[in-house]
């Protein structure tokens, strides 16, 4: 079985190759800058600037050679965390070509693939639960690219089950992963505080958005189709 993961760098792309790796499959993963490290086999690393169509353009011809059974997407950048008045167009432009014009396209490229050779594919797009709160306003471009690949999905989902396309959308709340510090504009201060808005009184781990990545790649969930699953400690 091939699977491709976009997105292997950070803590949520490591814990689902963990989580759903197996010898008897093949791996091809996706990075931006730096290639990681990975000592396991059977893993194809595949170098993918989201920002950049061309960069998108050039590796969607490498991987129409394969054909893939699962799709993950895993790709998406907060960038910028700023308010919404003080946004530019390329702040825009950026954020929309990484979450959502990117991946869809890479994903768009193998549905079509799979569908003319009659093959299943099972696809699962990790999205943000800041949609169900319709984002803040510090994060926009974020939210509304988002959100614009999950409205996507959910239609490739109504329009294509019947050719065994199986689409299912993961929105994890606040998890904590090396890269929300790195966000700029966004302290541990603001990490704090919005942890205590949780219902569980505690941040998610990247393992709890990889067990249901795992459950939702196995067959005992083939029955599944179109659904929006929120992992987010009761928010």
């Amino acid at each position: 079985m091939n699977i491709l993961l976009l997105g292997i760098n950070g803590d949520i792309g490591k814990s689902i190759l963990e989580k759903i790796y197996s010898k008897e499959n093949n791996y091809f993963l996706t990075f931006s800058k730096k290639k990681p490290d990975l000592k396991k086999k059977n893993l194809k690393y595949i170098r993918i600037d989201f920002s950049k169509k061309n960069s998108v353009r050039k590796q969607i011809k490498l991987l129409n050679k394969f054909n893939f059974n699962i799709v993950i997407n895993n790709v998406g950048d907060s960038n910028p965390y700023k308010n919404f008045t003080s946004l530019s167009d390329e702040d825009i432009y950026q954020s929309f070509n990484i979450n959502f014009f990117s991946p869809f396209k890479i994903i768009f490229s193998i549905l079509k693939r799979n569908i003319k050779l009659k093959k299943k594919l099972n696809i699962i797009n990790i999205s943000s639960n800041t949609i169900k709160y319709l984002g803040s306003d510090k994060n926009f471009p974020y939210f509304i690219s988002k959100s614009t690949l999950e409205t996507s999905l959910k239609f490739i989902s109504n329009k294509f089950s019947k050719n065994k396309i199986r689409t299912n959308i993961i929105r994890p709340g606040l998890i904590k992963v090396e890269k929300t510090t790195k966000l700029l504009g966004y302290s541990k201060k603001n990490f704090k505080k919005r942890q205590t808005l949780i219902p569980t009184g505690r941040a998610g781990r990247p393992e709890d958005i990889s067990n249901l990545v795992k459950f939702l790649s196995d067959e005992n969930s083939e029955y599944i189709y179109g659904q929006v699953i929120s992992v987010s400690g009761g928010e």
